[in-house]
């Protein structure tokens, strides 16, 4: 029987923890609790979801589990963090512009114990930041940790609104981000769209392009590609034989050109009496 685990958002670390699931932790989405690291030290975080499938089975934290539910003396411990979170965010922009490193610093965290602190960052290359570490460690006197994700995981974290006026999918109900690539724009017929109408807002392809691709596929199956030859049933013209010039896949609709001085028809699939020939790009 496959693991059932517990996500929790981590406030040290910016990110999704997983640990085995216990009915005898009785918490609920949203709760604020205290758990234990892989290091068995206690940690802050906001619980995302309960006895849910692993988004990695790999990552789960075995050793790990709730300690309790935050208590006040907790929240006020975890307040007192906040508090100095400005300052060593201010702190490290500062000394990244010194040491002229490329660099987007955007989310700060200090362990529970406040032992540690861990910075959160975007940037284009793989950045040397030992030089930043060295710096950092000297100034705040806490062990210093750095992490660099991509845009996609920033965004994930960060959250916002698509443009479709709703809540990021990543950063509400998305578990582990999948890839996005052009093959699923195409096969919407979505590439005329334009990259600004086709990107998120972390300049990446939406991740909704994947939801309907697998429906678009099984409709595709019904209609001739765009660039066939084919044979109608029937003809408005002396001649059946036509080239398919465009698709309504879901409407599951082809426009049929039947000659060049003649207006282009509208079929469906059972308009379609066979395909004489592929185009030339789909012959594998």
């Amino acid at each position: 029987m496959a693991t059932k685990v517990v996500g929790i958002d981590c406030a040290y670390s910016s990110s999704v923890v997983e640990i085995p699931f216990s009915e005898k932790s009785e918490v609920e989405a949203g709760e604020k609790v205290i758990f234990k690291d892989e290091e068995g030290k206690e940690e802050y975080g906001v619980v995302k979801y309960v006895n849910q499938d692993p988004l990695d089975a790999d990552k789960i934290l075995f050793l790990s589990k709730i300690l309790r539910k935050a208590t006040a003396n907790d929240l006020q411990k975890e307040e007192s963090h906040l508090e100095q979170v400005d300052r060593a965010i201010t702190l490290c922009k500062k000394l990244v512009q010194e040491l002229n490193l490329e660099m987007n610093i955007f989310r700060v965290g200090y362990s529970f114990d406040g032992s540690k602190v861990h910075f959160t960052f975007t940037a284009d290359e793989r950045v040397d930041f030992r030089d930043l570490v060295k710096e950092l460690a000297k100034n705040l006197k806490k062990q210093i940790h750095l992490r660099q994700i991509g845009p996609r995981d920033k965004a994930k974290i960060v959250g916002g609104y698509g443009r479709c006026g709703r809540s990021l999918c990543c950063n509400t109900f998305l578990g582990k981000l999948v890839s996005i690539n052009m093959e699923m724009v195409r096969e919407q017929g979505l590439e005329s769209k334009g990259s600004s109408k086709l990107s998120g807002a972390c300049g990446k392809l939406l991740c909704c392009l994947r939801y309907e691709v697998e429906a678009y596929k099984e409709l595709r199956k019904h209609l001739p590609s765009v660039g066939s030859l084919v044979r109608l049933k029937e003809s408005p013209s002396a001649s059946k034989d036509g080239l398919v010039v465009a698709l309504d896949v879901l409407n599951q609709k082809a426009r049929v050109q039947l000659g060049e001085k003649e207006d282009a028809i509208v079929v469906g699939p059972s308009g379609i009496d066979k395909i004489i020939k592929e185009p030339e790009l789909n012959k594998s």
